[in-house]
């Protein structure tokens, strides 16, 4: 993806995530999007053959 797609990307993400008022709802997409790194890290990890943490 081109730098410029993943900056538009990225600044939709924050216009909508300041939208959100209700602070658990903020709570929880702040915790999905953790999820979402983690499960990345493990996965690269595999491609690379380390399942250590």
């Amino acid at each position: 993806m081109s730098q410029g797609v993943e900056d538009l990307q990225m600044l939709r993400l924050i216009k909508a995530f300041q939208k959100i008022t209700d602070q658990d709802a903020r709570r929880l997409v702040v915790v999905f999007v953790e999820e979402q790194l983690e499960k990345q890290v493990v996965r690269a990890r595999q491609k690379l053959g380390r399942t250590e943490h």
